[in-house]
């Protein structure tokens, strides 16, 4: 893949969240309780969007300029009948190392252990395989010198 970076739009809400999404990639977004916490989740909900659409064979959008990111944004703002907010920020997010396509797998969990890693990865704003390749990452053995 020959991109490096996707801007995103950073909007904070009323409730204290940040509510984010990728005009470039149509369905990419998520949310944050912060600022900080919101890149993070943007950067995983870009890698795991991005991932799904190698794995059925779409197409890769490619990012737009700033100056076009930010007409289509203040125009869909505008479409719903609103100003772009003030707070709004255009962010470049990196895309991830998506070289490797995923691969496809069928587990088996017992239907509580399914419904907890659901309610964990929403809590996170991460998809449920992005949570469990999150988690097994971070997931270290120590290997015992023999």
């Amino acid at each position: 893949m020959d991109m490096h970076a996707y801007y995103a739009v950073f909007v904070p809400e009323d409730n204290g969240k940040v509510s984010v999404w990728f005009p470039d990639v149509p369905g990419c977004q998520t949310w944050g309780e912060n600022m900080e916490h919101a890149f993070a989740q943007a950067m995983e909900a870009l890698e795991s969007h991005l991932e799904v659409l190698m794995d059925d064979d779409d197409p890769i959008p490619a990012p737009a300029r700033h100056e076009e990111i930010l007409a289509k944004v203040r125009r869909d703002f505008e479409t719903e009948g609103e100003a772009m907010p003030q707070e709004a920020v255009l962010q470049l997010v990196p895309v991830p190392d998506v070289q490797e396509k995923p691969s496809r797998v069928n587990v088996s969990f017992r239907k509580s252990t399914l419904a907890m890693i659901d309610r964990k990865a929403a809590a996170a704003g991460m998809t449920r395989s992005g949570f469990l390749s999150k988690a097994a990452e971070s997931f270290q053995v120590e290997r015992q010198s023999s």
